[in-house]
């Protein structure tokens, strides 16, 4: 009886390993995975800091966000592994369309468009310019 517990036990332990652990580890041994980390932490780093006027977080300032979608690497200013590929967009919030809106005369929209067969991952905080609600979106794969 003794035997036949112990033998039970060991074998939920080591179906346990093996179906949990391969999950653990996931994120950090395959770089050709999502990335919601990175999307996220470009988000907030954008909607609250980089495209904001000091104190005024989710409300873009609109000469810092035509200055950051004029530039002609705006993408390669963040902080993003060299691995990554990054497109960030201004959109309206209504649903109605996904194309980018204009800010400041410039068009909100940055890096390649996001390819069909990646594992992209979407991160997207709601702004506001010049009392208009937006949408600002990062697709990271």
């Amino acid at each position: 009886m003794d035997f036949a517990v112990g033998v039970s036990v060991f074998l939920v332990t080591a179906a346990f390993a093996f179906a949990f652990v391969p999950g653990i580890i996931a994120p950090f041994a395959d770089p050709g995975t999502a990335d919601p980390v990175t999307a996220n932490r470009i988000a907030d780093d954008l909607a609250a800091d980089r495209l904001t006027a000091a104190g005024d977080e989710y409300v873009l300032d609109a000469d810092r966000t035509a200055d950051f979608f004029g530039d002609p690497d705006p993408v390669g200013a963040l902080a993003v592994p060299q691995f990554r590929t990054v497109n960030v967009t201004v959109e309206n919030a209504s649903g109605n369309t996904s194309s980018p809106v204009t800010v400041g005369g410039e068009r909100a929209a940055a890096g390649p468009e996001t390819p069909s067969n990646a594992d992209v991952t979407t991160a997207w905080r709601p702004v506001t310019v010049h009392d208009r609600r937006l949408e600002l979106i990062v697709r990271v794969w």
